[in-house]
């Protein structure tokens, strides 16, 4: 039996607590083989005090680790969009090379994706990467501009404080009820199961 889809996108505005969240369930979260995390800011390999891959010798080098950071700009120079599609493709492979659960965790995918268009290469990690034991975290301010490929098949909707008509309006669709996204204190957030419909509210600060 195939694992159920997990697809989880964390939603709220900058220093809203969406990016601590994600990096404390990284952390937290037990029985998973790796974790890849694509980081062309260097916020993950700072705040997670790990070291990025920087090659592809690096990155098999840290899979054995259970921690993939990866700094795209030495193999890709001012070439993001090619080095995001790189990566979800070598993330994929990896998973598929042994048993266990994996997670991608990618920052503001609209970055690298649209409403109208979406790399090839994300859209297996999503769609078929359960097959793999792939699950996917995507942390954004932004949730209108991402592509339905990806809210299409969200399981789990964190959200923290939420700000523009657009996106307030985008995850109270996506929930099914009004989340009231404007009003969450900073550091505060709603975890919503769409399958199951059960919730959480819980603080990170």
């Amino acid at each position: 039996m195939l694992p159920k889809r997990s697809v989880t996108l964390i939603c709220g505005v900058s220093g809203s607590g969406k990016t601590t969240f994600a990096f404390r369930y990284l952390v937290n979260v037990q029985g998973v083989a790796c974790r890849f995390i694509f980081d062309p800011d260097g916020e993950a390999a700072q705040r997670l005090d790990l070291p990025a891959a920087a090659t592809a010798r690096d990155l098999e080098e840290d899979l054995a680790t259970g921690w993939v950071i990866y700094d795209p700009h030495a193999m890709f120079p001012g070439q993001l969009p090619q080095a995001f599609r790189f990566f979800c493709e070598w993330a994929y492979e990896a998973a598929g090379r042994g048993p266990g659960r994996k997670i991608l965790l990618i920052d503001e995918v609209w970055k690298y994706c649209g409403p109208l268009t979406i790399p090839q290469e994300l859209a297996l990690c999503i769609q078929t990467g359960r097959k793999r034991g792939l699950e996917t975290v995507f942390c954004t301010q932004r949730p209108n501009r991402l592509n339905e490929a990806i809210t299409n098949e969200v399981s789990e909707l964190v959200c923290f404080r939420l700000q523009g008509e657009n996106a307030v309006r985008f995850v109270d669709s996506l929930a099914g009820r009004p989340l009231a996204a404007p009003e969450m204190a900073l550091g505060s957030f709603l975890s919503l199961n769409l399958d199951s419909g059960a919730d959480l509210r819980g603080k990170v600060f």
